[in-house]
C-alpha cells in the first residue's frame, strides 16, 4: 500500500463500488477521502454545477494528501489525474455494477446514504441502462488512454482482484 503515494483517485462506472472501496483504502492508507457525490450534490439531488465542482476539486487536489473517489467531471480530469500519484480504475463487468445499483436503490430509497443527506436513491431505467452498457466508461477509457504517466494506472477488473488488492 505504501507505493500508492499520497494522492489517489478512484474511478469507474456508477455503482461499481468506488465509495466502499475508497472507505476501505482510506482506512488502510490513513488518507483523507472525498466522495464526489458528496461534493457535487446538495440535498434533493441539486447539482452544484460544473464551475463549483471544479473549484472544489482544485482546492482539494492542491493538498498534500487525498483520496478522491467518483465520477470526475471532464473539466477536472486533466488536473486531477496529473496530480494523482495513483489512479485506480474499477472496471468490472456490467452485471456487477447493475446488481450493485439495484441493491443500493433498495437499501437507500427511503434512507439516503450517510454521505448524501437528503438524497434518497431513485430508480431510473435510463441510469440503469447507462450502468449496464458502461456508458460512462467510454469517455473515461479514452481519457485514461492519454494520461501522461500510464504506469500510475491500476485497473481492477473483478471483485476478487479488488479484494486481493486490499489485502
Amino acid at each position: 500500500m505504501n507505493n500508492l503515494g499520497k494522492k489517489i483517485v478512484i474511478v469507474g462506472v456508477s455503482a461499481s463500488g468506488k465509495s466502499t472501496f475508497a472507505k476501505k483504502l482510506s482506512e488502510k492508507t490513513h488518507l483523507p477521502f472525498f466522495l464526489m457525490d458528496a461534493i457535487m450534490w446538495n440535498p434533493g439531488w441539486k447539482y452544484i454545477g460544473d464551475e463549483e465542482t471544479v473549484k472544489k476539486l482544485e482546492e482539494i487536489s492542491t493538498g498534500d494528501e487525498w483520496l478522491i473517489e467518483g465520477y470526475i467531471s471532464k473539466e477536472a480530469r486533466t488536473f486531477i489525474f496529473d496530480r494523482a500519484d495513483t489512479i485506480i480504475y474499477l472496471d468490472y463487468p456490467p452485471i456487477v455494477a447493475t446488481i450493485r445499483y439495484l441493491k443500493r436503490w433498495l437499501k437507500h430509497r427511503k434512507n439516503p446514504r450517510p454521505e448524501l443527506e437528503g438524497c434518497p436513491e431513485k430508480f431510473d431505467w435510463k441510469f440503469m441502462k447507462l450502468v449496464w452498457t458502461k456508458g460512462e466508461a467510454i469517455s473515461l477509457n479514452k481519457f485514461l488512454a492519454k494520461i501522461k504517466n500510464p504506469e500510475k494506472l491500476i485497473k481492477l477488473t473483478s471483485v476478487s482482484q479488488t479484494n486481493a488488492f486490499l489485502r
